[in-house]
């Protein structure tokens, strides 16, 4: 089979040189989903690898790590306060290894797996963090199928992840904690606030949540369960109705620093004094905390720790300095703020 070039795939697809670039490069808001799809059966049939790739064939390695976003919704990168630290982290990991960071996204939640095997196959990457997983991830049967490696930033769920490497908190164990706090106070009516359900973040928060209540003998009530994503007028709009429909809550246990921010001002804007009425207990991933009114309580992950360590174990595992899967846990503080004390009148 002849070597194949961008011009050859474009005769093939019956497209432009600069529509089939388009489509490597991710730019899909410029192709019709109809071409789009045409172009991309091509260059899986043909097995097409970029020429950048052959530049990195002299030494098997580019010294380039990938992070890759999957389909997110177009705040949620803007609004968490998770990444600053995180991709501080990880940098710090590159610089000091001499290593190039690629941070990317896909335009489309069907795009993801299209955008890991093109990076993939064209070499121009030695391996690959993963961000945001959801539990049975179709991410890591792709990068299995390549063989590269690649970290979790969390420890996945599903069938068999036995073969994955990951740096995380331990979640469940954490939660279980905080949530034994709030017990402590002698809250029973606690709301949990998260993201969706399909991620393992959420999931592994909420097995520890529902432990905690369990061991009290206190039934979990799905009414308490909210779980959004990061959009701040939903949180306003979910612990209203909350209010409207009458459903006592006393605390709320909040599974993101941005999210307990969004909380601690839509409580107070529905006349809810913190703490003397409702606790709320965070996650603290910033040094802001400090200055919220009141100053928030929770658990506090050292997202910068957590970005330099992932970053680390997966140079170290494409390096062959460590063989896989590795899995490692952080550990994760308690901060007394102000913002949880004992259960009130209202509550």
């Amino acid at each position: 089979m002849p070597m194949m070039t961008i011009a050859e795939i474009a005769r093939l697809a019956g497209v432009s040189k600069a529509t089939v670039s388009n489509v490597l490069n991710g730019r899909v808001d410029q192709v019709s989903p109809k071409t789009r799809a045409r172009v991309e059966r091509i260059i899986k049939e043909y097995g097409y690898v970029p020429k950048r790739a052959a530049r990195s064939l002299k030494s098997n390695r580019t010294r380039t790590i990938a992070l890759l976003f999957p389909h997110l919704p177009a705040n949620l990168i803007a609004n968490t306060f998770f990444f600053p630290g995180f991709l501080s982290g990880v940098a710090r990991a590159c610089e000091e290894a001499s290593y190039q960071l690629l941070i990317t996204t896909s335009a489309r939640s069907c795009d993801t797996e299209f955008h890991y095997e093109a990076l993939v196959r064209s070499q121009s990457v030695d391996g690959f963090i993963v961000s945001e997983i959801f539990v049975n991830d179709p991410r890591f049967g792709v990068l299995r199928e390549f063989r590269i490696p690649f970290v979790s930033i969390g420890k996945p769920e599903g069938e068999d992840v036995s073969w994955m490497s990951w740096v995380d908190h331990n979640q469940e164990e954490v939660s279980y904690n905080a949530v034994q706090r709030l017990l402590e106070l002698g809250h029973r009516d606690i709301v949990f606030l998260g993201l969706s359900r399909g991620r393992v973040y959420t999931m592994q928060r909420l097995a520890g949540y529902s432990k905690a209540l369990k061991e009290r003998g206190i039934p979990l009530r799905e009414e308490l369960i909210l779980t959004e994503e990061i959009e701040k007028d939903k949180v306003a709009e979910k612990l209203g109705k909350l209010k409207e429909q009458g459903i006592a809550f006393s605390a709320l246990f909040v599974i993101a620093e941005s999210l307990a921010l969004s909380a601690l001002r839509a409580l107070q804007d529905l006349g809810f004094r913190i703490p003397q009425d409702v606790s709320i207990l965070g996650n603290i991933e910033t040094d802001n905390y400090r200055f919220y009114v009141p100053q928030l309580s929770g658990i506090r992950v050292r997202t910068e720790d957590l970005g330099y360590e992932t970053a680390r174990l997966l140079i170290d595992l494409i390096e062959g300095k460590v063989q896989g899967p590795v899995g490692k846990y952080l550990e994760a503080d308690f901060v007394e703020g102000c913002s949880i004390g004992p259960r009130g009148e209202r509550g």
